[in-house]
């Protein structure tokens, strides 16, 4: 499909990322209130781009739509280069969405509302252009670039100990952030390819054993970041330690970058390497589920138990995408969204139980139904 009139697709960039800006240059007397309310006003009108580039999609064309490209850094490979489809395209409707209901659910007493809001802007700026992004570099820029606000996010309004789960996040997200940009540099280099624009016929010029390795590392960097089992212990902590709002935004869309990343990199890149490590990936996602379900079970506080959930969760996502048929790529597509939507509820709902309990214990909150009789209890073990 043509370049739109209105490059819709960077507006879904440009929109928060200058709202980030105009935030920031608010006069430092500004409410709360009113951070929040004209960030929450510039999330929306995101959100309605992104329902506009719904309507203009054609859910019949398998192939990317309202492309836009300009060109950048020629000598690098690196282009500007925006497309849609069929993969995207829900994940960026959800990403607005779950960041305007993380706003709303934001305190208008938080203390640094003019550097809270600007980050979280930028944040869902840098979610959308990962999920827009056809070329390989471009992509990696915006990966890296949410780091940022969300380490600062958790770490400056985070709990008791946010410095420690922030650094935890971001030693382990750097990490991946590592391994991606080795197995694209490897697949460009390798191939001989002019550009690092993503073309799902350059693993085709490699032979096995190459495309094999450059899909473990790729594997790898995205398995850090959904988590899977091993790589998980980052997510608790992160969660624990997290405002409610982050939490939302957290388990609801940062984790589904991971997904994503095995679909567009690892099944539509590497078809061939995929087939032949496909067991060995479905036996990794099995061990996730269990192993996530089964310390959800074990725990007493409602955030670990949710995080842990979401471990399980993402391995049920691995395993649809392990098959990689069109039914079972659009089963994980499925379950990236239903797991945004009920994660993001249920930190909610966390979230309103800790604040009107002063507590996330499940063996402590018991009577939520009868305060007279539960509160109490509550209040002495506090």
């Amino acid at each position: 499909m043509a370049t739109p009139v209105m490059p819709l697709l960077s507006l879904l960039l440009w929109v928060p990322l200058l709202g980030a800006v105009a935030l920031t240059l608010l006069p430092s007397e500004t409410r709360g209130q009113t951070y929040r309310t004209l960030a929450a006003i510039v999330i929306a009108i995101a959100l309605g781009v992104s329902l506009a580039i719904a309507r203009l999609f054609d859910p019949s064309n398998a192939a990317p739509q309202l492309i836009e490209v300009i060109p950048w850094l020629e000598p690098l490979g690196l282009s500007y280069r925006l497309s849609v489809d069929g993969l995207s395209l829900p994940l960026l409707v959800l990403n607005n969405f779950l960041t305007l209901i993380a706003l709303l659910a934001t305190s208008v007493h938080l203390p640094r509302p003019r550097l809270y809001y600007p980050l979280v802007l930028l944040l869902n700026a840098g979610v959308s252009g990962a999920f827009l992004a056809d070329n390989l570099l471009l992509f990696f820029l915006f990966y890296e670039l949410e780091l940022i606000p969300l380490y600062l996010l958790i770490a400056i309004w985070g709990g008791a100990r946010r410095s420690y789960a922030a650094t935890k996040f971001l030693i382990y997200t750097a990490l991946s952030g590592v391994l991606l940009l080795a197995g694209f540099l490897g697949l460009v280099w390798l191939a001989d390819a002019p550009s690092f624009d993503f073309d799902p016929q350059l693993s085709t010029l490699l032979p096995l054993s190459s495309q094999v390795i450059l899909l473990g590392l790729i594997l790898v960097g995205f398995g850090i970041k959904i988590p899977l089992v091993p790589f998980h212990t980052w997510l608790p902590d992160a969660h624990v330690e997290a405002s409610t709002p982050i939490s939302v935004l957290l388990a609801g869309v940062l984790l589904k970058l991971g997904t994503y990343g095995l679909v567009r990199f690892g099944v539509q890149l590497f078809p061939q390497a995929w087939q032949v490590l496909a067991p060995l990936l479905a036996t990794w996602a099995v061990v996730s589920v269990l192993y996530g379900s089964l310390m959800a079970i074990a725990q007493t506080d409602m955030k670990k138990m949710v995080a842990y959930s979401s471990i399980g969760h993402m391995g049920f996502v691995l395993l649809a995408t392990a098959t990689a048929t069109p039914l079972s790529i659009l089963a994980a597509i499925a379950q990236m969204m239903s797991h945004g939507l009920i994660s993001a509820l249920l930190f909610l709902l966390v979230g309103v139980v800790y604040e009107k309990t002063g507590s996330r214990n499940i063996e402590v909150l018991r009577g939520l139904l009868n305060p007279e009789r539960g509160l109490p209890l509550i209040g002495s073990l506090m």
